[in-house]
């Protein structure tokens, strides 16, 4: 099974609510108030993840300018919360997603108990809550249905990933939030334009805001429209574009709908236990803003966000 063009993962870490407290604890020296970002760490070819990363192991570069790593965190033991928001779309061929249910089932009862899940549904352009988060991994999977599966239901996914970013569901203050979103990316209110689309920018802007990464798995929309070769190219990439900019990873085989998600959900497991939380000196200027992060260390390869938050 081909897995879809691995991009960089990693995501803002923390609310704005627990910046202070952070902040507090910083460095001495340390001036303002500092950005992070959610790393994961992967083996090369024939290399091996490292026990743990240290922070002179990485170099990042924020708009351009070089980022002092100031402190760096593996997210395990007591740093290992997080909240992951399943997020359908309703207008998804229920064909699509039904041989795969008992695999995101299987996966989400899988999960450490450290981990909060939330299911929900893309419909008219917003989200609709299925199930709160909960550390009862098996009573939210019970809570996953097959989709409506009307053409048109949704419109945008990113309309519906922006304002579940937007009203993020919990209040609690938490190390990460991922959102794992199955659709098939299209964008029926910008079409095919060769211009950027500005719905799926702005979803992007409020996802950064919130801290939220997003992880994509495609599958078929029902209708027309979906069906063709070249629609499909158009959302994809946007797919791409949302995984990269926001730190997570897109997942598809070609243009069909996967034999099976077994391995993307694997993956995704996989990924989100082998994570840091990086800790860069302030940054100038606020708001979003591009970010590169690389690593000379010896078979290892470590993804990062393409954009940043700096509130």
């Amino acid at each position: 099974m081909k897995q879809g063009k691995s991009v960089v993962t990693g995501m803002l870490a923390a609310a704005l609510a627990a910046v202070p407290l952070m902040a507090a604890s910083l460095p001495p020296g340390a001036p303002g108030i500092p950005a992070q970002m959610i790393v994961t760490v992967l083996p090369s070819a024939g290399g091996s993840r490292p026990a743990n990363l240290q922070a002179g192991d990485l170099t990042v570069l924020a708009n351009k300018t070089p980022a002092r790593v100031i402190r760096l965190e593996r997210l395990s033991g007591d740093l290992a919360n997080m909240q992951l928001f399943v997020l359908l779309d309703d207008s998804t061929r229920s064909a699509s997603l039904s041989v795969h249910l008992r695999e995101l089932k299987s996966f989400l009862e899988s999960l450490p108990a450290t981990t909060e899940v939330a299911i929900g549904y893309m419909q008219n352009g917003t989200y609709r809550l299925a199930q709160p988060f909960t550390t009862d991994h098996p009573l939210a999977a019970a809570r996953l249905r097959l989709p409506e599966s009307l053409p048109g239901e949704n419109g945008s996914p990113y309309f519906a990933m922006g304002d579940l970013a937007k009203h993020w569901p919990s209040k609690e203050a938490t190390g990460r939030r991922a959102v794992l979103m199955m659709t098939d990316g299209v964008d029926r209110y910008w079409g095919t334009s060769m211009m950027d689309d500005p719905y799926l920018d702005e979803a992007v802007q409020q996802t950064l805001k919130s801290g939220v990464m997003v992880y994509c798995i495609y599958l078929r929309g029902s209708g027309l429209y979906g069906r063709n070769a070249w629609v499909k190219d158009f959302a994809q990439s946007r797919l791409i574009q949302v995984s990269e900019e926001t730190g997570g990873n897109a997942y598809f085989e070609a243009f069909n709908d996967p034999v099976d998600i077994a391995p993307f959900l694997s993956n995704l497991q996989d990924r989100l236990q082998n994570q840091y939380r990086v800790t860069v000196e302030a940054l100038s200027g606020k708001g979003v803003q591009p970010v590169k992060l690389r690593t000379e260390s010896p078979g290892l390869k470590v993804v990062a966000p393409t954009r940043i938050y700096v509130p």
